[in-house]
């Protein structure tokens, strides 16, 4: 009896499902624009019996610092890798070399061509798609003048995805006669470049394309005492949407990065379980929120997910 107790144990043992282990590598990991993120990734984790290590990184100068980090987590024995791209331009090579040595999944990425047998899907928005909507809320501004002097925060146009989030948003304000006054993309000093602009051409709206630079302007809005300024943008941290709820902010587009992570997740453990293999690009859903909405039951469970 105790002889197969031991054999059924050794047996039992030898048959537990592998607990992989994975990488996440985005830029700026502290932001509180990976927080919804986060709450993603540790219900798929739970779910898929998984461990991930979301690695510190703070704002990446170049797509080969980036590299460098995916690098070591290879080298660290990582299963698979998570990441979002810093850049567009140059990444194929870069892929190619790492989806030969780990599965790969991107996030909030657009990526060069890869060889067909990596499967490295990616995980985002429309992007047109939301730049449209987010131009189509400004245009319903509710200041009197018949052309609004607009300002904008673009992020990090090293990204294609951003690039197209940019054409889109331009496109229908240009289509409604506004003016554009400025565009600052993300040098990492949102405040400076802002008081440079600022005063060379005042606005009477700030459009933010990303989390980080949609708080930037609202920190400077109520820092300067320049509250007339109409906010809009893309964003989902606590900050941003509690600005929403006070009224500093008008409109937000939330993407449903709790979506996102999670399903990026469940790809990378089909990959690593010999199950389903794409390298498709998967979209998620965005919404648009505002005060008169942010606490419906539907937008309650966008803005405030859990585990």
């Amino acid at each position: 009896m105790i002889l197969l107790l031991l054999s059924l144990g050794r047996f039992l043992g030898e048959n537990k499902p592998e607990k992989y282990k994975i990488s996440i590598v985005v830029d700026r990991s502290s932001s509180a624009s990976w927080d919804s993120f986060r709450r993603g990734l540790n219900a798929a984790v739970k779910q898929y019996n998984m461990e991930y290590n979301f690695v510190t990184t703070s704002r990446f100068s170049s797509i080969q610092q980036e590299y460098a980090s995916l690098t070591r987590e290879v080298k660290n024995g990582t299963d698979g890798i998570i990441t979002e791209l810093r850049a567009t331009e140059g990444t194929g090579e870069i892929l190619d070399e790492l989806g030969k040595q780990v599965k790969i999944a991107l996030v909030e990425s657009e990526r060069e061509n890869v060889r067909p047998d990596l499967f490295i899907p990616t995980f985002s928005v429309d992007e047109e798609a939301l730049g449209t909507a987010l131009g189509t809320e400004v245009l319903q501004s509710s200041l009197q003048a018949e052309k609004l002097s607009i300002g904008i925060l673009a992020g990090n146009q090293s990204k294609g995805n951003m690039k197209k989030r940019l054409d889109a948003l331009k496109k229908v304000l240009e289509s409604g006669e506004q003016e554009i006054a400025w565009v600052i993309e993300d040098r990492g000093q949102y405040r400076k470049d802002l008081d440079e602009e600022s005063h060379r051409k005042s606005v009477d709206v700030i459009i933010a394309l990303d989390n980080d630079s949609l708080e930037a302007a609202a920190h400077y809005t109520q820092e300067t005492g320049r509250s007339f300024i109409e906010l809009y943008g893309v964003g989902d941290s606590e900050e941003v949407i509690y600005d929403l709820d006070t009224g500093v902010i008008r409109s937000l587009i939330v993407i449903d990065h709790y979506d996102m992570a999670y399903s990026a997740v469940e790809a990378l453990w089909k990959q690593l379980s010999g199950g389903q293999k794409t390298g498709e690009t998967h979209l998620v859903d965005f919404y648009v929120v505002k005060a008169g909405n942010m606490y419906s039951k539907k937008m309650e469970r966008i803005l405030f997910p859990t585990d």
